[in-house]
């Protein structure tokens, strides 16, 4: 049987890493590459803050081309959607009609991403859809993969985690109100090892920076967040 060629939705974290991982080992598709969208400004993947090195370390380590997308300094919608109309072209091109996404349980968010798949004739596959949080994080960390908080939104925990290597114990740290997958962006991550890796990502933690960002409510007031930001590089070896 022929397998489907698909693409990954890769945001370098935790739960892309999980779902390569399922698909790797599932017979119906042929993963051909990783894509992520990486902000013009700096290189860097929005909210994780992971820089365009550090990506490319790990598609290398996997064993699969990555290919990036530059969003411009406004990262609105149209500039996003306007990136992935030309990439979704250039995958028809090459006969690839898939791309594997990690979404979870965002009704809202699925619903925006299969409008854009549907306009542009591409076929979604969410290989984490509607797991159970709590045991997702489980699976993940049980298969071992290693991974670091790379973002968190500070204002959700008592003391800083950012920076901190994501394990069961620290998890039982977090405010029942916090998702143990962080799937409403109460954090981010970014992986350095696992079982998909060849080898493990040697990275190095620089410092902590904190940066708030601004979002105006439905009815007119503006909402202040603060989050804090793992400064993360390769280790250099001389």
């Amino acid at each position: 049987m022929n397998k489907i060629p698909i693409t990954v939705s890769w945001s370098g974290g935790k739960d892309s890493a999980y779902m390569l991982y399922l698909l790797l080992q599932d017979d119906r598709y042929q993963v051909v590459e990783l894509h992520t969208a990486l902000s013009a400004t700096n290189d860097r993947v929005s909210m994780h803050g992971v820089s365009k090195t550090l990506m490319e370390a790990q598609a290398e380590a996997i064993g699969l081309p990555i290919t990036f997308l530059s969003i411009p300094a406004d990262q609105t919608n149209d500039s996003y959607e306007e990136a992935l109309a030309t990439y979704y072209t250039n995958l028809k091109r090459r006969n690839i009609h898939h791309v594997a996404s990690g979404d979870i349980f965002l009704e809202d968010l699925q619903t925006y991403r299969e409008g854009i798949f549907a306009s542009h004739g591409i076929t979604g596959i969410y290989p984490l859809w509607k797991k159970d949080t709590t045991t997702l994080i489980q699976d993940i960390l049980g298969v071992g993969f290693q991974t670091i908080l790379c973002c968190t939104k500070q204002s959700l925990f008592s003391t800083s985690i950012c920076g901190q290597v994501l394990t069961p114990e620290l998890i039982q740290t977090f405010p029942s109100s916090v998702d143990p997958c962080g799937e409403n962006g109460e954090f981010h991550s970014y992986v350095f090892d696992g079982p998909i890796f060849h080898y493990p990502i040697d990275y190095i933690k620089k410092n902590i920076t904190q940066k708030s960002y601004q979002h105006q409510l439905d009815n007119g007031d503006t909402l202040e967040t603060l989050f804090e930001f793992a400064d993360l590089d390769l280790a250099s070896h001389s």
